[in-house]
């Protein structure tokens, strides 16, 4: 009862709830599906291509708007924020561009750099996915902005379930690594035609705001993100693509396989919170400019998150070895291995 009580009362807590029901239900079903294609589908070393795949899509989508995104929910009029969400789409292209000339450029040379020749037939597929990336942020940002959360929460839902779909299917066929791939690939676009459309039934007519000399002037009021956010996240997903590399060339994709199937495994545990306590905290934050204030919110939040992140590590290390041999096969033995030391970074990084 006291719990209902707090979660009428407050509107983060309900915002967080919204979103925290929509991550569990989208990260239920990969939870779920992973095992199923452990055992039958994929090996190790299809992972561990999955894994590269990703690392390299990070490097562009994980700026792939030069996080202009986070402008979006702190403009205050409806015209500067559609201006806003136009501006970032504008990024997203260009570095879409950039991503594709890299691609035609040098993927022979990054296939051979990663030891995976195969993967040259699909580097194509990194432009696009950088593209469906910054058309999800860019308006998850804006009904974040509109504090539709239940939108946000439900695309979550779409992406997983698409993607895990044609993951089985795929896998069903004897597609290989490729069923991964694409899997991921279309999860983002299923993800990205469901908020373009709940966006052109509830704000189409934001549309006639757009202005170009507009948006180009709020990316230069709001260029503190490109400056001071952009870099740090274009380096940590470029340190985790050398570190991978590393993984690869000393212990081989099995290893590099185990590394992203643990990490999946462990984001269905941290990412059910994070993502949805991360919206709804940006919002939040976003409306305080007291410096007292928003250092006692984060001093708050974080002691909070951290009771939160010692449940999955504690797990981790009481599941035997044994059960997951039982249950996924004698060459995921190494499994636990990787994921006990991997959980540990990831309950920092969660917090």
């Amino acid at each position: 009862m006291k719990i209902s009580f707090k979660l009428k009362q407050s509107p983060f807590a309900q915002n967080v709830f919204i979103l925290l029901t929509g991550s569990v239900i989208s990260q239920i079903l990969p939870f779920l599906m992973l095992p199923v294609l452990q055992k039958y589908f994929y090996k190790p070393a299809d992972f561990g291509i999955l894994a590269v795949f990703i690392s390299m899509c990070e490097v562009f989508s994980g700026i792939a708007c030069l996080k202009m995104e986070f402008a979006v929910v702190v403009q205050r009029t409806i015209r500067n924020a559609i201006n806003m969400v136009f501006a970032a789409v504008k990024i997203c292209g260009a570095m879409t561009l950039l991503s594709l000339i890299i691609v035609l450029l040098f993927k022979k040379e990054l296939s051979v750099y990663y030891h995976e020749p195969r993967l040259e037939n699909y580097l194509f597929l990194l432009p696009l996915y950088v593209f469906l990336v910054g058309i999800n942020d860019s308006l998850s940002y804006w009904f974040n902005r509109k504090k539709k959360f239940r939108i946000i929460s439900s695309s979550k839902v779409v992406q997983t379930s698409f993607a895990e779909t044609v993951k089985l299917g795929l896998g069903y066929l004897g597609s290989g690594y490729v069923g991964l791939l694409l899997g991921r690939l279309l999860g983002f676009l299923f993800s990205a035609i469901y908020l373009v459309n709940r966006f052109l039934k509830a704000d189409s007519r934001a549309l006639k705001l757009i202005d170009n000399k507009t948006s180009n002037s709020l990316v230069k009021a709001n260029k503190q993100y490109i400056f001071f956010t952009t870099p740090s996240v274009f380096v940590n997903s470029l340190i985790n693509l050398v570190y991978l590399n590393l993984f690869i060339s000393y212990f081989g994709k099995d290893v590099a396989g185990l590394l992203g199937v643990s990490m999946t495994y462990l984001s269905a545990g941290f990412g059910v919170i994070s993502l949805s306590f991360s919206q709804v905290f940006f919002s939040r934050v976003s409306e305080i400019e007291d410096s007292h204030q928003l250092l006692g919110v984060y001093k708050r939040f974080a002691k909070q998150l951290t009771l939160m992140a010692i449940i999955p590590v504690v797990t981790m290390y009481l599941i035997p070895t044994k059960l997951v041999v039982y249950l996924l096969g004698n060459e995921w033995n190494q499994l636990m291995v990787v994921a006990r030391i991997m959980v540990i970074w990831l309950g920092v990084n969660f917090v």
